[in-house]
């Protein structure tokens, strides 16, 4: 199924969002309540070059603790969000596009070659279409994905959707004005660049480990970003950044950078955000639903 269509049918049963340092579970219908468990330090090592898996039995554990007994009665359904940096995300501008998919697939793939560590024909590869001709397109290899979906699988389990953090988390965003998002993420940081809600830029970036203020890191990041779109756009900055998934230290992240890149900034108040986007998502199948 396609990572960032709407679905078009009933939506899964549960949803989860898996990071490096545990996952997040909820129904996707009431009653719903978001379960969190941690994970071990190297259990799970996002990364779209090689198998993000490094002990199976426990993230199999994990996994079979947070899944729900089964009544037996149908087929179970989950959305599985996976870390930014177990793939590749990446934003292309077209003049123009083939009308038939078939043509439109082999034309994104055929740009996507040049720049992807892997071989996009043995991938896993979703795009949208968006105003003007710019395809959004996330991509990771089949083995990458499949060693994500077999714990869940093994509990019963059918992954009916997977996407990435920062895609499930646009439904957070204005749909108007234009933002620039720093999403973070254990071990990573992705950078999102929004006009009147059309994604315009994505890219997610390693941190340093062990690195004693990575606030001067992201911030070292933001600022050529900021640079660029200004370039783009005839110098004008973004009217906002908007910061996702740093928790705790989000006050202090926001006061500081606004005072660095000299932008208004705000934090989304959302512990799962790509979690809670994919479920604020859902809201207008079961509106339509309910009439």
């Amino acid at each position: 199924m396609n990572i960032l269509d709407i679905l078009k049918d009933p939506p899964p049963e549960f949803a989860f969002e898996i990071a490096a340092d545990g996952i997040a579970m909820s129904r996707t219908r009431p009653p719903s309540a978001v379960q969190r468990l941690p994970l071990a330090p190297g259990v799970l090592v996002p990364s779209p070059v090689k198998d993000n898996v490094t002990d199976a039995d426990e993230l199999a554990r994990v996994v079979k603790a947070l899944v729900p007994a089964s009544s037996g009665r149908s087929r179970r359904t989950a959305a599985l969000i996976l870390p930014d940096n177990s793939m590749r995300l990446a934003v292309l501008d077209f003049e123009s596009l083939p009308p038939k998919e078939e043509d439109r697939l082999s034309l994104i793939k055929f740009r996507l070659k040049k720049t992807l560590p892997f071989d996009v024909d043995e991938a896993a590869l979703s795009t949208f279409v968006q105003a003007g001709n710019k395809v959004l397109a996330a991509v990771a290899p089949v083995e990458v994905v499949a060693r994500y979906e077999a714990p869940f699988r093994a509990s019963g389990l059918h992954p009916g959707l997977v996407t990435c953090s920062s895609l499930a988390l646009l439904e957070l965003l204005p749909r108007t004005g234009s933002q620039l998002v720093a999403h973070l993420s254990p071990g990573a940081l992705t950078v999102l660049a929004l006009r009147d809600g059309v994604v315009t830029l994505a890219r997610t970036l390693e941190l340093a480990a062990h690195t004693a203020d990575y606030l001067d890191e992201i911030s070292a990041d933001l600022y050529p970003t900021l640079i660029y779109l200004e370039d783009q756009t005839g110098h004008q900055r973004p009217d906002k950044l908007i910061l996702a998934g740093f928790g705790a230290i989000a006050g202090v992240a926001a006061t500081r950078l606004a005072v660095e890149l000299d932008i208004p900034v705000e934090a989304l108040d959302a512990e799962n955000p790509g979690l809670t986007g994919y479920l604020k998502s859902l809201a207008p199948l079961a509106r339509r639903k309910a009439a």
